[in-house]
């Protein structure tokens, strides 16, 4: 009997509310939004916790990886000094997550980034950073608007015959805008997917290679009141359906 894909999505350790009892200790967590938009693209999720002594072990349960939204990429890990508007960082997120990313190309896994996890994909392969979207051009959009999360708030354009055209079969697409960072120059092995109304880069993807893919707005947010979305996530499982193959018959 055929299986689901095992996606998992990239565990970020965060603030435990004041008011627990366990308030000294951070939480391992995720959100609900990408756990139910994978299970609508045919996907069972699992949350990779961060423990870095067991990324390997962690690996070997998934046919492919999402790395989700969160905070800032310490920019230590691009060789920039920390600018005053960016904003709070967790190193051990950050450590976990690079090393996390390396081991799943070495294994060939299909991987899709959102917001931060696009830019992680970046810094992972020696790209670089804007702190704030603000030092790329001061006429930039406003591109943390938190008012609607749901809805999209300005339009990209989309690379003709990229991964990303591919899935959605359109030019340009309507998206949301809940950042404050953006990637600045390339990593290796990487071309830009989509761009900006106002020119900043809101996609990169692999050249060559096991399927990679990075978007900077927040498609598992849409997702929570349409399906426009939808192909985004599907396109990955249908990958990772490909690594079950390759198991099966390596």
């Amino acid at each position: 009997m055929s299986r689901k894909p095992v996606i998992g999505i990239a565990g970020t350790l965060d603030t435990t509310p004041a008011t627990s009892p366990f308030s000294a200790w951070k939480r391992d967590i995720t959100n609900e939004a990408y756990t139910s938009s994978l299970v609508k693209a045919g996907a069972t999720p699992i949350l990779l916790p961060v423990v870095q002594s067991e990324i390997e072990n962690l690996l070997d349960l998934c046919d492919g990886l999402l790395f989700p939204g969160g905070g800032d990429i310490h920019p230590c890990f691009y060789h920039t000094e920390k600018h005053g508007l960016c904003g709070e960082t967790e190193e051990r997120n950050d450590v976990f997550q690079l090393e996390l990313f390396k081991e799943a190309r070495k294994r060939n896994l299909p991987v899709l980034g959102i917001c931060r996890g696009a830019q992680l994909i970046n810094v992972a392969l020696g790209g670089t950073l804007h702190q704030d979207y603000s030092l790329r051009s001061p006429t930039s959009l406003k591109h943390n608007h938190y008012q609607a999360v749901t809805e999209g708030f300005h339009t990209i354009n989309l690379e003709q015959d990229s991964q990303l055209s591919k899935c959605f079969n359109n030019p340009s697409l309507w998206v949301n805008s809940l950042h404050h960072q953006q990637i600045d120059t390339l990593g290796t092995g990487l071309h830009i997917a989509a761009i900006c109304e106002d020119g900043g880069i809101e996609a990169i993807e692999g050249k060559e290679g096991p399927y990679l893919l990075g978007v900077q707005w927040h498609p598992e947010a849409m997702m929570r009141s349409s399906e426009e979305m939808l192909p985004l996530f599907t396109c990955l499982v249908e990958k990772a359906l490909f690594t079950i193959h390759n198991k099966r018959y390596s």
